[in-house]
């Protein structure tokens, strides 16, 4: 009746189930967009701090996240990443409209409504990182400064 992680059957891809705990896993938990890696944030790193809205407030970033995370070994595992929008973008259902997320909540459990941040930088601007709109599956670019949900992945690619 709990787990932490999901397995597409489809994709292969192994995906981390959000918890309700007040954790570092915690649904409510939003994260400003980073990556300072040059060859793959779209020409710039994006902001190293969301306004302390997350469970470790010393850095509530999406590369902190991520390395949060792996140094927990989620599911065994230290591998963890941020999705490229196509990845996320594949959780998507079109059998579930707000206000009820589009995704299947019996595999995904407490997950809003919401935005969720992709790895994938968004080419017409640099301060700009794809997400997807768990609301209506609709994906949008956002300035890499906002606080965003997140999902980690891992595989593929």
């Amino acid at each position: 009746n709990d787990w932490a992680c999901t397995r597409d059957n489809v994709t292969g891809l192994i995906w981390e189930v959000k918890t309700d705990d007040g954790g570092l896993r915690d649904k409510d938990w939003g994260y400003s967009w980073y990556n300072p890696d040059a060859a793959t944030n779209g020409g710039s790193a994006g902001s190293a701090d969301y306004a302390n809205n997350c469970f470790n407030t010393a850095r509530c970033d999406t590369d902190k996240y991520v390395a949060d995370v792996n140094s927990q070994g989620l599911c065994g595992a230290s591998d963890w990443r941020l999705p490229n929008r196509f990845e996320l973008e594949s959780l998507t259902t079109n059998d579930r409209y707000y206000p009820n997320p589009t995704i299947d909540t019996a595999f995904f459990p407490n997950t809003p409504s919401s935005w969720f941040w992709s790895s994938s930088p968004y080419a017409y601007g640099a301060n700009y990182a794809w997400h997807v709109d768990f609301s209506n599956g609709v994906v949008n670019d956002d300035p890499k400064d906002n606080g965003i949900y997140v999902r980690l992945v891992r595989g593929g690619q």
